[in-house]
């Protein structure tokens, strides 16, 4: 006896952009998924350190955070995940091959929220 399948439609979308900042190339790839979005930041295809944040449902003004991959020394990724888990109010995974850099980092952080900002459908 044949099942009568019926497709799923796909909750996954990709979005791409990407700006020049201080004679770097930096690029953005955010995976949106149903309830959170993956965000890709780099200057070069590799993955790097990876984190993940979210909002605790008892308190919405901290979120919480993890080192998933990479270099736990490098807080990069766990800063841009919890700032865009406040923000968004959305499980929050951050992928990133950059380093901190004291003039680079704020702007990098401000191209995401410009972006979630603009475009947030996209996230």
């Amino acid at each position: 006896m044949a099942e009568n399948i019926v497709p799923c439609p796909s909750t996954l979308s990709i979005h791409n952009f990407s700006e020049k900042i201080m004679d770097i190339q930096v690029n953005y790839q955010v995976l949106k998924m149903e309830d959170s979005f993956h965000i890709w930041i780099g200057n070069e295809a590799e993955m790097g350190n990876m984190s993940l944040a979210m909002m605790p449902s008892s308190e919405k003004s901290l979120a919480t955070s993890v080192h998933l991959l990479g270099d736990s020394s490098n807080n990069l990724v766990c800063s841009i995940a919890e700032k865009l888990a406040k923000k968004s109010e959305k499980q929050v995974f951050v992928s990133s091959g950059l380093t901190y850099d004291q003039l680079l980092t704020p702007l990098v952080e401000k191209r995401i929220f410009e972006e979630l900002k603009n475009q947030p459908d996209k996230f």
